[in-house]
């Protein structure tokens, strides 16, 4: 896997630098049984039919009913093993309409032809639209706080420059002050 993202011709490594995380995906290679399990034990309907149950007695509108009714088919268990093993074991049709339902996906050609490929795709532009958005608001982030910060450093330079300015300016005035100030003439002096 590491080959892929190290490949020039690979496209760019979808984790980015982050190597916590095993980049490793490996796509287990089934080997289906001979023998075609029961159709029943597929699938598991205890909490969908639970569900149902209470979606049709309770005093809902009949539209929140059927909306109801068909979230409640979230509920429904797979067993993918044992729907590997029917699959392997049904006739053209049925296998057909089990991979047009992604019951079982095998190979790249049927995922496109059924549109999860596409989706994939449309999930991945989405996401790096996002990480582009994210970098420009981090890129726009930065440039105000070095903003906030330069205004910072010129509001504390002016401070300091008022500082100064007011120090030589009572130090002049208490120069001009001095300076007009009449000489204190010693009385015995002048006798």
């Amino acid at each position: 896997m590491n080959q892929l993202f190290d490949d020039d011709t690979a496209k760019v490594n979808p984790m980015g630098g982050d190597r916590k995380y095993s980049r490793a995906v490996r796509v287990p290679q089934y080997e289906p049984s001979t023998d075609k399990p029961d159709i029943h034990s597929l699938y598991n309907v205890e909490k969908y039919n639970r569900l149902v149950a209470r979606i049709k007695k309770s005093s809902v509108s009949e539209e929140e009913k059927k909306f109801l009714l068909f979230a409640a088919s979230r509920h429904i268990v797979f067993t993918y093993s044992r729907i590997a093993d029917y699959y392997a074991n049904s006739e053209k049709e049925m296998q057909e309409l089990m991979e047009e339902s992604a019951l079982v996906i095998l190979d790249m050609d049927d995922a496109i032809a059924n549109g999860y490929v596409a989706l994939s795709e449309k999930m991945q532009q989405l996401i790096d639209e996002e990480k582009e958005r994210d970098a420009k608001a981090r890129e726009a982030d930065k440039i105000m706080r070095e903003q906030m910060a330069l205004a910072e450093q010129k509001e504390r330079e002016a401070k300091e420059a008022k500082k100064v300015a007011n120090k030589k300016k009572k130090k002049k005035e208490e120069e001009l002050e001095n300076f007009m100030a009449e000489p204190e003439v010693d009385d015995e002096q002048n006798d």
